[in-house]
């Protein structure tokens, strides 16, 4: 632990937002095959906002704390906001670079998020063309 920054250990000790959302409105899931860490984010969207965004990591302490400070980081967020967090913004949220070999995390749980947001517009988008969404009108003229 001693290569860890104070924000990593802080989020690997105090975890946010651990656990999966009921009736979540997407779903993501990353694996690392480098290592078998595993990573999934439920996420709940309302009027493009996300509302919630919880997880749930196999893996190691960098993956851990890489999925709390992103769920944190994430929610109150336009989708479009929250789609456009980056490594480095995980990683200056976890007070600089991981350790070497320990990148890997930061990729793993971006993926997981960004699955979920992917599951949420498929699902909404299927749901619009079920109830005969209109999109823009084209006058008669």
């Amino acid at each position: 632990m001693s290569n860890y920054k104070p924000q990593v250990v802080e989020h690997l000790v105090r975890p946010y937002n651990v656990g999966e959302i009921g009736s979540p409105s997407g779903i993501g899931e990353s694996g690392e095959a480098t290592c078998g860490d595993v990573a999934r984010f439920t996420v709940r969207i309302s009027k493009a906002y996300v509302e919630d965004a919880r997880y749930k990591v196999y893996g190691c302490a960098a993956s851990i704390a890489a999925g709390s400070a992103l769920s944190k980081m994430v929610r109150g967020r336009s989708l479009i906001e929250a789609a456009k967090v980056s490594k480095l913004d995980i990683e200056n949220a976890l007070g600089g670079p991981l350790p070497v070999g320990k990148e890997h995390a930061l990729v793993l749980v971006l993926d997981a998020l960004h699955k979920a947001f992917e599951d949420y517009w498929n699902k909404e988008a299927g749901a619009r063309l079920v109830e005969g969404y209109r999109g823009y009108e084209v006058s008669g003229e």
